[in-house]
């Protein structure tokens, strides 16, 4: 193996999951993709450990019931869990504070208690993700970043492309897990 990464960090709608209205509040509307489980079998010869983060300001504006949330949360920890892959904890972000430190990506909050909770050296991780915020964190955090074309991300391609620099860019998970050993 050429490369080892301290943590994979993955954001979750778009990226490992569909997202089809831009706020999932019920396990019923929650669906992972296809491929999502052969690319994480593929992402975990890389890292012991996988974190979701991912920002859910539809719990600050009444959009997502903090229930469902859990709900879902549960369930993802389950399907993890049944594959033995190694998600740590799912982080999420409940408002629409966009500062630098704030919990929100591409605030830093996340990640800094991520390191925190689980001694993370990010200098040493990579960021997955569909949105220009996924790759401004990787960046503020100088870790590796691969930006997926999924969910948002052919939205967000020119601006990610001009204000970011991906380590790599795929047309979905499962392409990056194939291709991380070229970052």
């Amino acid at each position: 193996m050429s490369k080892i990464f301290d943590t994979i960090f993955l954001d979750r709608d778009g990226t490992i999951s569909h997202d089809p209205y831009g706020y999932i509040n019920s396990l019923s509307e929650y669906h992972f993709f296809d491929y999502t489980f052969e690319a994480l079998e593929i992402l975990s010869k890389y890292t012991n450990k996988f974190i979701i983060v991912t920002n859910q300001s539809g719990l600050a504006s009444g959009k997502i019931d903090i229930e469902n949330l859990e709900e879902i949360n549960s369930f993802i920890y389950k399907e993890f869990e049944k594959r033995n892959l190694p998600l740590k904890k799912i982080y999420f972000s409940e408002n629409y504070d966009e500062g630098y430190d704030s919990m929100r990506k591409p605030g830093i909050g996340m990640f800094v208690k991520a390191k925190e909770d689980f001694n993370i050296d990010l200098s040493k991780s990579l960021m997955i993700g569909d949105s220009i915020v996924d790759m401004q964190v990787g960046d503020r955090l100088d870790m590796k970043t691969i930006f997926l074309l999924t969910g948002f991300g052919k939205e967000y391609l020119a601006e990610v492309k001009d204000k970011c620099d991906p380590n790599f860019i795929a047309k979905d998970l499962l392409e990056a897990s194939k291709e991380i050993v070229s970052i």
